[in-house]
């Protein structure tokens, strides 16, 4: 039997995510479950897109960064002089290969999933990018799902489920202290914020993965040569 492993934000730190994939020792009978923003910020989009899309057991949701470059590469026909707000778009272009990826790139991004209900362990989870009590209403509203920060302001989740969100590094909950940032329960226990900030090292940032069954906690960070290419390139 294997195990349940949710993350988040990844934001193209495509070395990280290899780390922790080698460090959770993710295997053919787990399940890893992405909540969105794969892409922006970091150095390595198509790494990450590449094995998610590439890997059975993952599942990707969408985030407001997927969603951002979707709406804009559909709806702006002048990419030179209207060009995409963050690098994604500039590193995709600077290579042949990646470059003619992009149209794929694009339909996967653009038929994610909103959120997932999952319920392992004896327990019932909601995941969503952002406002994972939007997934019980009826009508659910996409901005909700992956821009509304709401409930982690309140601090509180749904009862009778446990609610697993990313979208707001933990870093900015504790006070935007530098120590190295950690996966965030809220005093309730019915909300988990899995945005560690792994594109923000200067910030503590790292990327953080839980194991639904155990609940244990993974880190990975970059180490200080990483840091300083970072820095240089996107500070």
């Amino acid at each position: 039997m294997g195990y349940t492993y949710v993350m988040s934000d990844i934001h193209g730190m495509g070395a990280l995510l290899d780390e922790m994939m080698e460090k959770i020792r993710f295997g053919s009978e787990d399940t890893l479950y992405i909540l969105g923003d794969m892409i922006d910020r970091g150095p390595e989009p198509a790494r990450v897109l590449d094995l998610v899309r590439g890997t059975d057991n993952i599942t990707a949701l969408m985030g407001n960064h997927e969603d951002g470059f979707v709406d804009w590469y559909e709806n702006i026909p002048d990419k030179i002089s209207q060009r995409y707000y963050y690098n994604t778009y500039d590193i995709l272009m600077d290579s042949r290969e990646t470059r003619e990826k992009i149209p794929e790139y694009v339909q996967f991004m653009k038929h994610l999933p909103l959120y997932k209900k999952l319920k392992t362990d004896g327990k019932c989870y909601l995941m969503a990018h952002a406002c994972a009590e939007e997934i019980l209403r009826v009508w659910k509203r996409k901005e909700r799902l992956i821009w509304d920060s709401s409930m982690v302001d309140r601090q509180a989740g749904v009862p009778g489920y446990v609610s697993i969100v990313g979208h707001v590094p933990t870093f900015i909950i504790r006070g935007y202290k530098k120590e190295p940032a950690t996966i965030w329960h809220s005093p309730d226990g019915r909300l988990i914020d899995v945005d560690c900030g792994a594109a923000f090292p200067d910030m503590g940032g790292r990327l953080g993965c839980l194991c639904l069954e155990t609940g244990e906690e993974f880190y990975v960070a970059s180490e200080s040569p990483e840091r300083n290419i970072f820095r240089k390139i996107f500070g």
